[in-house]
């Protein structure tokens, strides 16, 4: 049986649990408050690094300029920038002035003298250098001139400087260049309000010449007379005419041998052409080349510088030199005697002035004969035409005195020189009586009355190198002409060209060749240029004759650059 459980008594049934208490958390220490308040942190703003910039347009309105944007470029120097011509033109200003520039943002400024360019019309083009010693830092800058504004006018008075060695030029500054709207080598004139006197030349534009100045070649200057202190100065609307020939008066700027100066003139022709070319020709210009000891004056042109006509000396020009004293010479007279020179169709005219001074100086029954072939308006033989303009070159030479020597050469089968007494020359100096009327009869009885078959020319000039050979022994500074009458051409060529040109190379020979009938004109002519001489055919026996005495007392070189 199990044993009886214990019974419980009601109040320990009805116990209740302890109650539990919630932990209450500690408050938090409060520091102490201050008496100074603390400041309030704002947000932090970026500070500006152009404080002082500016709107591009209003800068712009304020400089009166334009905006443009900077490039860099290596191939620019420094203080020069380019721009557009255009843009050049929208600033009123001109190649070499100065333009200013200012940066918007960082407010600095520069400035440069400007090149005209192939570059855009918003561009500035500088160097590296430029932009960064000008501080700029903007993508666009205000671009503006620093030139009061250029008036432009047909004519200003500038102040005169001279200076030697321009070479026929004159010079102005980058503003003159715009007032007057001309560009380098245009042709300036000028005047002397004064006295008159006129000048020009080409022009040169130079950045370091100043506003109010031209600067003129004193050689312009000496030749043209100009004297005061301003010179009216205008662009040249006149023609320049270019010249066919011109000839010149030569002398040495120093020393006294006329000849010698001829000589370099003819072996530097290409150097002195160019020299001349620089200037603008005008009536009374003397110039002097230095560098070839060379004076030269115009004697005349063609066309003629009538008035005030300005011209210019090209490459076609020929150019005549001419001694500005006397200058004796020898002569070598070579005369064709073939069967075609028999030919009868030399018109006589204009003859009279020659026949009676022949008549004067020669009294022999041979002489006075021969002149009674030569009537107005007959025909007479070619050879006897020849004779006679021997016969008068040679009175010519007698006449002027200066001892100077001619030989006569005839040919067609073969080449002869005539012999004169116990010489192969006439000395036009000679004492002994007679000897121009002597030499006379011989020409006119071995040209007038002879004739051969051929026309060995070649001969005849291997002939005349000997006689010069002779001469130059005699007197080698002494030039001599050589004057060849034809009416053929050459049966040996190959023998006639080869003696030019070994002619040609004696700057101490001048050799003249005349035609009759129907010679090779084109081998005749360009073998008289290249020995500076030229080639002639008259009309009738009056041009033959005037032709003969003129040259028998003036030594001309006739030269063109291009001929060699």
């Amino acid at each position: 049986t199990p044993s009886p459980q214990p019974t419980l008594s009601p109040s320990t049934s009805q116990l209740k649990p302890p109650s539990q208490t919630t932990p209450v958390p500690p408050r938090p220490s409060v520091p102490p408050q201050s008496s100074i308040e603390e400041p309030i942190q704002e947000p932090d703003v970026p500070v500006d690094p152009y404080p002082n910039r500016t709107d591009p347009g209003v800068l712009r309105e304020q400089k009166g300029g334009i905006v443009l944007e900077p490039r860099v470029s290596d191939k620019i120097e420094g203080g020069r920038v380019k721009m557009s011509a255009n843009t050049l033109q929208q600033l009123g200003l001109g190649q070499g002035m100065l333009i200013a520039w200012e940066d918007p943002l960082t407010r600095a400024m520069g400035s440069a003298r400007i090149d005209v360019g192939q570059v855009g019309d918003s561009e500035l083009v500088m160097s590296k250098d430029t932009k960064e010693d000008t501080n700029i830092h903007a993508e666009k800058i205000v671009v503006y001139s620093t030139e009061p504004p250029i008036e432009q006018a047909s004519e200003i008075m500038l102040e005169v400087q001279a200076t030697p060695n321009l070479r026929g030029y004159c010079r102005v500054s980058p503003r003159i260049q715009h007032t007057l709207s001309i560009q380098n080598e245009d042709i300036l004139s000028f005047e002397d309000e004064l006295t008159g006197a006129i000048g020009a030349g080409k022009v040169q534009i130079l950045e370091d010449i100043p506003d109010n100045t031209i600067v003129i070649d004193n050689e312009i200057l000496e030749a043209s007379g100009i004297g005061s202190f301003e010179v009216k100065v205008s662009k040249n609307q006149r023609q320049i005419m270019p010249l066919q020939s011109i000839s010149l008066g030569i002398s040495p700027i120093s020393g006294e041998n006329m000849w010698e100066i001829i000589s370099i003139a003819r072996q530097r022709i290409d150097q002195l052409k160019s020299f001349i070319s620089n200037y603008i020709i005008f009536k009374g210009i003397k110039l002097r080349f230095k560098e070839l000891n060379i004076a030269c004056s115009i004697l005349n042109c063609v066309p003629d510088l009538t008035g005030d006509i300005l011209a210019k000396v090209t490459e076609n020009t020929t150019l005549n030199l001419s001694p500005t004293g006397l200058i004796p010479f020898n002569a070598i007279l070579i005369i064709d005697i073939s069967r075609s020179m028999m030919a009868r169709d030399v018109y006589v005219t204009n003859i009279a002035p020659a026949i009676e001074g022949i008549k004067a100086a020669m009294e022999s029954r041979e002489i006075q004969e021969f002149l009674k072939k030569f009537k107005d308006g007959i025909n007479i033989p070619r050879r006897i035409s020849a004779a006679f303009a021997a016969v008068l070159f040679l009175s010519e030479k007698v006449g002027r005195g200066f001892g100077e020597k001619v030989s006569v050469i005839r040919f067609a089968d073969e080449a002869q020189v005539l012999p004169f007494g116990d010489g192969f020359y006439m000395d036009s100096a000679s004492g002994k009586k007679g000897i121009l009327e002597e030499a006379a009869r011989l020409i006119v009885d071995r040209i007038g009355n002879a004739y051969g078959q051929a026309t060995n020319m070649g001969d005849a000039m291997v002939k005349a190198q000997q006689v010069l050979f002779e001469f130059q022994n005699m007197n080698p500074d002494q030039p001599t002409m050589i004057i060849l009458l034809t009416d053929g051409v050459p049966t040996d060529p190959n023998d006639f060209l080869e003696a030019i040109k070994m002619f040609s190379e004696n700057p101490n020979v001048v050799i003249y060749i005349v035609g009759l009938g129907n010679p090779d004109d084109e081998m005749m002519s360009k073998a008289a240029k290249l020995c500076g001489g030229e080639y002639f055919k008259p009309e009738d026996a009056g041009e033959l004759l005037i032709w003969y005495s003129k040259r028998a007392r003036d030594l001309t070189v006739k030269l063109k650059a291009h001929t060699k």
